[in-house]
This record gives structure tokens, sequence and C-alpha cells, in this order.
């Protein structure tokens, strides 16, 4: 997945608008969209480091230098949160919830990052109701 679809990502995970971002990271709202679109690829590395602290991330997840690492959702927030590269789960997951991560499984980054994107917006829909 590409730089600025995972910035997207965790930002609309966090459910954040391009502007709160902006504000916390100490840039206008239109550098966050450059960003997001992969207009600007040399990112301020204190930006990165802000960026990656807020989400909850390695600074290498977020460039999308990290390379088959499972990422976890703890609270909202995509981390790395295992060691041994996959999910830990104390409970039996569902059969549609298996479907659904064998399918994602079978997916490149880029599609994956599109399911996420997707998951995240019925999740705010769910929440707007």
């Amino acid at each position: 997945m590409k730089m600025g679809d995972i910035i997207k990502s965790l930002r609309i995970q966090k459910g954040m608008t391009q502007e709160e971002l902006g504000k916390v990271i100490g840039v206008q709202k239109s550098a966050i969209r450059k960003y997001e679109s992969g207009m600007v690829e040399n990112i301020k590395r204190t930006s990165i480091k802000k960026m990656a602290q807020l989400f909850g991330v390695s600074p290498t997840y977020l460039m999308g230098m990290e390379e088959n690492v499972n990422y976890g959702v703890n609270n909202g927030i995509i981390g790395n949160n295992n060691q041994n590269n996959h999910i830990h789960n104390e409970k039996k997951l569902a059969p549609i919830t298996e479907a659904i991560l064998t399918i994602c499984e079978n997916l490149n980054e880029s599609q994956q990052g599109q399911v996420l994107t997707y998951a995240t917006s019925l999740l705010s829909k769910k929440e707007d109701k």
C-alpha cells in the first residue's frame, strides 16, 4: 500500500478530518490532502514521526516500507500489536469473519487498503445512525 493510502486509512479510522490531522502535526489541510493523494513523497521526518505516534504505528509502516506484517485493530487504531506476524485471537471467529479474513489474505496490499477504507466508511455510517 502507498504511503498516502496508509495515512488516509489511519486518519479515517481515527475519525479525524484532514484539517484536524494537519493541526496535530503542524501543517495545513492542503498538505494532508497532498500527502494522501501522493502528490508529496518527501514528507518531513518530524511529520512522519508525529503521525506514526498519533496512529500507533511505526514510521516504516506509515511510509509503506514494512511488508508481510499484519496489523491488528486496537481501539480503532492500527498498530503492530504482535511480534509473530499474525493476529492473536483468544475466541473463535465467526464463520463470516473467517471468510472475510480468507478473502483479504488473497488480496494485494492495495486491495486490502481499499477493503479497510470501505469497512471504515461502513463503521462511520453505522455511528451516524
